[in-house]
């Protein structure tokens, strides 16, 4: 127990000082999950060892502090596992497309190896070579999107710097491409990459599928960033991408699929119960029906949909256009 606070001491001392806008006693309650009197203490054990903490000033009436010391990187230690896990990282995003993210954790990598003592960086070089023969990747399906190269450079730069920008975009729809100018907000990941931005023609932000935009270029045109606008909050509207108006869904799932369905994450809002019977029934509130139903076909005949009547109908007209179609082409040619 005596290391486990030991490494708690040094692991507060390393929050305090990655963290620009500090830690107050709440973070560190709820970080360790321990009381506020213990956070105190914890707090005091940094600054007795690791040197004098600052006040943050901001605009939060709760006091925050920060660890300036320039010596806590003599008590970083990088591990073989933390390293592979960021490789484990990076080959996830190639699988889908995101070459730029996966580099990104790729030169990360390299530049902790390159920071680390050379004693340290061979110990851990074996245990290294183990995990990468050890773990890998499920085989999954999904969309694998080209990206233009430099593209999730160029729309994060114009997020941090306020600034609109213009590119070709194709609408699936239609299969037109046509010019647009937006005010970038933030950046959704899914099985997809998304640009949600706004726009003078639009009330709301609305989304971009990244792989669909070309050509892009950031303007000399600033913007102000709408204040009330939260890209969490904004992104938990839908189960998916898809944007529509939430909805209450009440699903069912019967007492064989009780146990994948109780630890299944189904929605940030959601709230599940176990029945009587050995089923379980999911709440959550949200948009996105015809995603909803890509979903629940998966989980077959064990889940019974409750509530809205739209998605049950919904999926019954989804299954039953592609039975339809399978119908067709199953017959005999005359």
């Amino acid at each position: 127990m005596r290391y486990q606070r030991l490494a708690e001491i040094v692991r507060l001392a390393i929050l305090l000082q990655v963290r620009g806008h500090g830690l107050t006693l709440d973070d560190i309650q709820a970080e360790f999950s321990v009381s506020r009197s213990t956070a105190e203490r914890m707090r005091s054990a940094v600054a007795a060892v690791f040197g004098r903490l600052e006040a943050v000033e901001t605009n939060d009436l709760r006091r925050r502090w920060r660890l300036r010391a320039p010596t806590l990187h003599r008590f970083v230690a990088v591990t073989a596992e933390e390293l592979r896990e960021l490789g484990s990282s990076a080959q996830a995003l190639e699988r889908v497309g995101m070459e730029e993210r996966a580099g990104l954790l790729r030169r990360l990598a390299e530049k902790l190896r390159a920071a680390m003592r050379p004693e340290s960086c061979s110990r851990i070089e074996s245990n290294l070579e183990t995990l990468l023969h050890a773990e890998g990747l499920a085989m999954r399906a999904g969309p694998k999107p080209r990206l233009d190269e430099g593209l999730l450079s160029r729309v994060r730069e114009a997020i941090t710097t306020r600034r609109e920008v213009e590119f070709r975009y194709l609408a699936i729809a239609t299969g037109r491409r046509s010019r647009q100018r937006v005010q970038p907000l933030g950046l959704l990941y899914g099985n997809r990459a998304f640009l949600v931005a706004s726009s003078e023609w639009s009330e709301e932000p609305r989304l971009w599928r990244l792989a669909n935009v070309s050509e892009l270029r950031i303007t000399d045109e600033g913007f102000e960033r709408d204040p009330s606008f939260d890209l969490e909050r904004y992104a938990e509207r839908s189960f998916g991408t898809f944007q529509e108006d939430p909805v209450q869904v009440v699903l069912r799932f019967d007492a064989a699929a009780a146990r994948d369905a109780s630890s299944f994450f189904f929605h940030p809002s959601q709230c599940v119960e176990t029945n009587d019977d050995g089923s379980v029934t999911v709440r959550f509130e949200a948009g996105g029906i015809d995603e909803m139903c890509w979903h629940l076909f998966t989980w077959g005949a064990s889940v019974t949909i409750e509530e809205p009547a739209r998605l049950r109908r919904r999926l019954a007209e989804m299954c039953e256009s592609l039975a339809a179609r399978h119908r067709m082409q199953s017959q005999p040619a005359p």
